[in-house]
């Protein structure tokens, strides 16, 4: 007899569970295994333009559009919570020389693009584009992107028509007149569309 023991009506309470054990479940089908690199995005707006409607997917969708690369396949059913470190874009491709596949985060698919194209970075005169104006199309798409673009999407206006403005513009009518507590993108919402 141990020195802890369970009383009888608890230890008899106790045997009813579990009350039934289900069988595991089992797959219904194999996932198809990877015939060519496929990058994980946002969803797209449109699907038939297959774009992703987040800046930083669509980024690397022109990087891998622009280094000539092809049967690149895109996938939009993945929770960003399945990419590495929980964000999206993500490379999915099968490693080199060995049985098995893995994901790359974003910042990995240059170097994979690089090692797949066989062009060791800063080795040619182009750095592994086809042509000068292939790389300089490439670094213009990602300036645009980094910057203009992004901020505009990042801080979309939700309405063409602007909230009305106070007569006293030091004393707002909202609950937090503090301005570092507002959006960074509030001045652009309130702008009226441009009329001609």
């Amino acid at each position: 007899m141990s020195l802890l023991s369970i009383p009888a009506q608890l230890r008899s309470f106790y045997a009813l569970w579990p009350l039934h054990t289900w069988p595991p479940i089992h797959p219904s089908h194999n996932p198809k295994s990877l015939t060519h690199p496929t990058l994980w995005i946002h969803p797209p707006r449109d699907s038939v333009l297959l774009l992703s409607a987040d800046v930083e997917c669509l980024k690397w969708q022109a990087y891998l559009a622009l280094r000539g690369l092809e049967r690149v396949s895109v996938r939009w059913d993945v929770s960003p919570d399945g990419g590495v470190d929980g964000r999206l874009p993500c490379l999915h491709v099968t490693r080199s020389g060995e049985d098995g596949e893995e994901l790359l985060a974003a910042h990995m698919i240059a170097e994979w693009v690089d090692k797949t194209l066989g062009i060791e970075l800063g080795a040619g005169k182009f750095d592994g584009y086809r042509d000068e104006v292939a790389r300089d199309e490439s670094h213009a798409w990602v300036a645009l992107l980094e910057g203009k673009v992004h901020a505009a999407l990042v801080c979309p206006r939700t309405s063409t028509t602007p909230p009305p403005l106070t007569s006293n513009p030091t004393h707002s009518s909202s609950p937090n007149p503090n301005p570092l507590s507002s959006p960074l993108c509030s001045p652009s919402q309130t702008l009226p569309p441009l009329q001609t």
